[in-house]
């Protein structure tokens, strides 16, 4: 007696892209703004650091990329050129923020590498000052400010 067979076509599908993209998540989780709020600062007191406020970045690129990949966090934004390079302009003239990795301050529109670990993730720690422009003539007001930068991931 004859088999009766019926084949039926299967469709694989994919898109290759060079290297998996990475997951960067704050306090808040993945692909959320980052807030770090300063609370209430004291105009009198800002130094570039008093106000200090602590704050982490986990970057997760998944196995695939391995220990070995050139990592580069870029950090973008207004400069607050009137008064300090290294900072990033707030909504307020005079008024800065500067950033730091490992004690180090990331200027904006620079980055800084990154090492992955084995399991594809890296702990970032960061933390954020206020700066002010130390000119005299340079006055703060009270009310609320903010700083905006963007935070990007570059890889190879």
């Amino acid at each position: 007696m004859p088999l009766t067979t019926y084949a039926v076509d299967v469709n694989f599908t994919a898109n290759l892209i060079q290297n998996p993209p990475c997951d960067v998540a704050g306090p808040d989780g993945v692909d959320q703004p980052i807030r770090v709020p300063f609370g209430e600062v004291g105009i009198t007191k800002i130094n570039g650091e008093n106000y200090r406020q602590d704050f982490t970045l986990t970057l997760s690129c998944g196995t695939g990329l391995g220990n070995a990949v050139a990592l580069y966090l870029e950090y973008r934004g207004m400069v607050a050129e009137s008064f300090d390079n290294k900072a990033l302009q707030a909504s307020q003239t005079g008024l800065g923020v500067r950033l730091y990795h490992q004690g180090v301050v990331i200027p904006p529109n620079t980055g800084t590498p990154i090492t992955m670990s084995d399991n594809g993730v890296a702990t970032l720690p960061l933390y954020a000052v206020p700066v002010k422009d130390t000119d005299p003539s340079a006055m703060l007001y009270e009310g609320n400010f903010t700083a905006t930068a963007s935070v990007e991931m570059n890889y190879p």
